[in-house]
């Protein structure tokens, strides 16, 4: 009994301390390099049941807890957010004694590509849900949608792996413009074609020559 009481006394205290650090307004950094300000980055502010997952292919920091406001920082320009809807909801207390007391109901991931602009406030717009059923219901065909601080629809979530082939079309159709283009001409059309990290690589590599 003592031993149950020391846990759950920590547990309390570990939750206390988060939902402190939480309530701060602190901006999770999901890019490399130096910190930036809130007035240099885009925050995306992930609400009561949106779970980030990854920004650009790196997988972000998982809090325990589903019904907490987090704001991300975003680097200005492309930025790949993937993301799912989680919400956990109260079973009927049973007779058996280790039965689980409450459900966890979760979508599949979904992702949103976003052009970002420093000093913008980005919201998660999606329906709710008012039991476990309708729950379940939202979680097989989730959407929601970006808006600004103006409820201006800035981007609309798709399957994980859409934007990608996206990409591959885009890249497809630029190296066929390419072909009866001066060289510098053709760079253009490439370099419109390419994401992000390829630009870095590519000026990483042009640097050193």
């Amino acid at each position: 009994m003592e031993v149950r009481f020391v846990v759950a006394k920590g547990l309390l205290i570990l939750s206390m301390l988060f939902l402190m650090a939480c309530s701060t307004g602190k901006i999770v950094k999901t890019y490399e390099g130096d910190a930036l300000s809130a007035e240099q980055l885009t925050v995306l502010i992930a609400p009561e049941n949106i779970v980030v997952l990854s920004v650009n292919g790196n997988r972000v920091k998982r809090y325990l807890l589903s019904d907490l406001n987090v704001s991300y920082g975003l680097k200005p320009g492309e930025n790949l957010v993937v993301f799912q809807y989680e919400s956990v909801w109260a079973k009927t207390i049973r007779e058996e004694k280790d039965a689980p007391r409450s459900v966890k109901i979760t979508s599949e991931p979904k992702e949103v590509l976003i052009d970002a602009k420093a000093g913008e406030k980005l919201h998660f717009r999606f329906k709710d849900s008012e039991n476990v059923r309708e729950a379940r219901a939202l979680s097989e065909a989730f959407e929601a949608e970006l808006i600004d601080s103006k409820l201006n629809v800035i981007a609309q979530s798709t399957n994980v792996g859409s934007h990608e082939n996206h990409k591959a079309e885009e890249k497809n159709i630029a190296q066929t413009q390419t072909s009866d283009l001066a060289t510098v001409d053709a760079l253009k059309v490439l370099w419109g074609a390419a994401s992000a990290e390829e630009k870095k690589t590519f000026l990483s590599w042009a640097f050193q020559k």
